[in-house]
């Protein structure tokens, strides 16, 4: 540390102590930005998972949505009627519906 702040009062011609607040500011400097850019790495990385896991939900939603409906179809064109709280086809009603 001594060694920077001799460094710095030879090339600069400033006093000991200015040197030594220089190269403390640097150093702050220095760690405060490590300290950031982890942080913005960390913050990417968990949004990234996020994003994977709601499109990964979204892809199970779509692929049940395009079941059900095929199965609706399916009860349907065979004359049942299609129970959407269960999610499956009841048998064909005896009167109008």
């Amino acid at each position: 540390m001594s060694f920077l702040v001799t460094l710095l009062v030879g090339r600069l011609g400033v006093s000991r102590l200015a040197g030594g607040v220089i190269v403390w500011a640097v150093i702050a400097l220095v760690a405060s930005g490590a300290a950031l850019g982890v942080y913005e790495f960390i913050k990417d990385k968990g949004a990234d998972e996020v994003r994977a896991k709601i499109e990964k939900g979204n892809q199970d939603a779509i692929r049940k949505g395009i079941d059900a409906r095929m199965s609706l179809d399916e009860c349907i064109d065979a004359g049942g009627v299609f129970d959407f709280g269960r999610q499956r086809c009841g048998a064909a009603t005896l009167g109008p519906r």
